[in-house]
Order: structure tokens, then C-alpha cells, then sequence
């Protein structure tokens, strides 16, 4: 096999991995684990240069990696600036999104 077919393959079998992780999120499968679900995203989306869509990213809080539910964040829309703000109950980042 040609390097390019290897790199596509591992390209693939990341993308099909990220995938997994999300899903498992998604269905709370381990609450416990869920940081480390959100620790192998990243650093598979990094590792192989995968970038991540809006859905995939407004899933976590990007500072202290915690899965987003009712509990864990709150949603604000800001007039002044047309941004609609995700904050993080647990370590208070603010992630803003233009409308």
C-alpha cells in the first residue's frame, strides 16, 4: 500500500472512532468516563487534522472538557453583540456564536 492509502485509512478509522465517542455521550453511556471520552476526541481530531462541526464542538466545554447537559450549562442571547452565549456552570467559560 502507498502512503496515501495508509494516511486515508487512519483518516477513516479516527473519523469512524470520533464518531463512537460522540454516540456514547449522547446515550450517557458512563457518566463517569465522559471526560475522557471528550480527552480522545480531541486529541484524535488533532492528531489527524479531523476538524469537528458546530454540533460536535457545542457538545463540551472547550476549558474543563465536561460534557454540556441542562445542568451543566446555560444558554444566553446577548442583543448588544447578536451572539448567542454557551457558559459553563463549572468552570465559567463563555463560548459566544454570532447569529
Amino acid at each position: 500500500m502507498k502512503n496515501k492509502d495508509i494516511k486515508k485509512l487512519q483518516i477513516n478509522y479516527a473519523k469512524t472512532n470520533i464518531e463512537f465517542f460522540l454516540k456514547l455521550l449522547k446515550e450517557n453511556f458512563n457518566p463517569d468516563f465522559n471526560k475522557l471520552y471528550i480527552k480522545e476526541i480531541k486529541r484524535l481530531s488533532q492528531g489527524f487534522n479531523i476538524r469537528l462541526n458546530r454540533e460536535q464542538k457545542l457538545q463540551f466545554c472547550k476549558k474543563c472538557n465536561i460534557y454540556w447537559s441542562v445542568d451543566t450549562r446555560q444558554i444566553r442571547l446577548n442583543s448588544k453583540d447578536k451572539t448567542k452565549e454557551y457558559i459553563c456552570k463549572k468552570c465559567g467559560h463563555v463560548k459566544r456564536i454570532k447569529l
